[in-house]
């Protein structure tokens, strides 16, 4: 069995969409970790990723070359995730902060896990998952590209 986890993803020159290296997070950075530091988000159901990915959204138009990927992580994975608790002070600043980012950035050099389940900023009571890419357990994980993903307009108007 499986559990599967979800993203919508951007299709670059230099990643794919099913990339699972961390290689657009190590990029640009996010909440939960600093430039230079890999990383994968990750969301437990299709509508979260939708609503975390359209508030990352600065263009006024709507965004192109996005593409659904789903992410099956085996049971044993899953199983030994871990959840972020207690949760720093300052995990869900707006803009994201150092707190949060020097946290992930931690887990990563940790190796402790695969994956790491931290609270959505936009919907607390959802989790996002964070995937090690360094981490062992990840050569079980696949990622597969199911779709490219066409937002509804209404959300940009």
């Amino acid at each position: 069995m499986t559990m599967s986890l979800w993203r919508i993803a951007v299709e670059a020159p230099s990643y794919k969409a099913n990339d699972l290296t961390g290689a657009g997070a190590k990029m640009s950075g996010g909440r939960w970790n600093n430039i230079g530091t890999p990383l994968i988000y990750s969301a437990t159901n299709i509508a979260l990723a939708t609503i975390e990915t359209i508030l990352h959204i600065r263009s006024g138009g709507l965004p192109f070359n996005r593409f659904l990927v789903r992410i099956d992580v085996p049971d044993v994975v899953w199983n030994s995730r871990l959840v972020l608790d207690p949760l720093p002070g300052g995990w869900d600043a707006i803009p994201c902060g150092m707190t949060s980012r020097t946290t992930g950035d931690a887990w990563v050099a940790s190796g402790s896990s695969a994956l790491l389940l931290v609270p959505s900023v936009s919907v607390p009571d959802e989790y996002n998952v964070l995937i090690n890419p360094q981490h062992p357990d990840v050569a079980s994980i696949t990622a597969t590209t199911i779709k490219r993903w066409i937002y509804d307009p209404r959300f940009f108007s």
